[in-house]
């Protein structure tokens, strides 16, 4: 099976919409499609009370193709998993001046540039550059509970997305599709596409992914 790894926001913001999005799963034509949910989220993503923009395309293009939609995500974690890692980016927006221009900086670029962004090596870096600047402003604040709240926000993100690779491989091995494509928030693509990579170099199930150009 071939794979598309689309980069996605889950609300709408200027290009990045629902009609985008529906068009670019329009164009695809997928067999299936892997959506970043709990199991338990299915019903609400498909009858459109999910409430994100994902799950209004896909509503959409169901209707125009039946289509089968699998959840691969790990189920949600806890509040107080919430309740941390809403402190902790709330710290470093007031800490951080360079922080706080990336991500306005990455909104501006959503907003202005919509999918081809979202799915860019631009927007890979621009990530990379946010994730370094969390890193570096939780060091400067010397906070030791700061920094375990963040190792373990950065060991939830990594196991959800290992856990989605394996549902992916799984559901690969037990059914002979063509196309599928994964609708994943892209700031997990670049942690997505070297899990990828590691699971090749691993002789992983064979899965042929689409990480550099989906779009194209």
């Amino acid at each position: 099976m071939q794979i598309s790894l689309i980069g996605t926001v889950h609300a709408e913001s200027g290009r990045a919409n629902v009609a985008e999005l529906l068009a670019i799963l329009d164009r695809l034509q997928p067999d299936v499609i892997f959506a970043e949910i709990p199991s338990g989220n299915l019903a609400d993503y498909l009858d459109g009370s999910h409430g994100n923009l994902e799950s209004a395309a896909v509503v959409l293009y169901r209707k125009r193709r039946p289509v089968s939609v699998f959840p691969v995500d790990s189920d949600k974690p806890s509040d107080e998993f919430f309740r941390e890692a809403e402190e902790m980016f709330k710290k470093i927006e007031r800490t951080s001046p360079g922080y706080c221009r990336l991500m306005d900086q990455n909104r501006l670029d959503v907003r202005d540039h919509g999918f081809p962004y979202l799915n860019s090596d631009r927007c890979v870096q621009a990530w990379a550059g946010i994730y370094e600047e969390v890193l570096a402003t939780i060091e400067w604040i010397g906070d030791a509970r700061l920094r375990e709240i963040h190792d373990r926000w950065s060991e939830t993100n990594d196991r959800r997305e290992r856990g989605m690779l394996e549902n992916i491989n799984g559901y690969c091995v037990r059914r002979a599709l063509s196309h599928g494509v994964l609708l994943v928030g892209a700031a997990h693509r670049r942690a997505m596409m070297e899990k990828v990579r590691e699971q090749r170099g691993a002789g992983a199930p064979a899965v042929s992914w689409d990480l550099e150009n989906p779009l194209d």
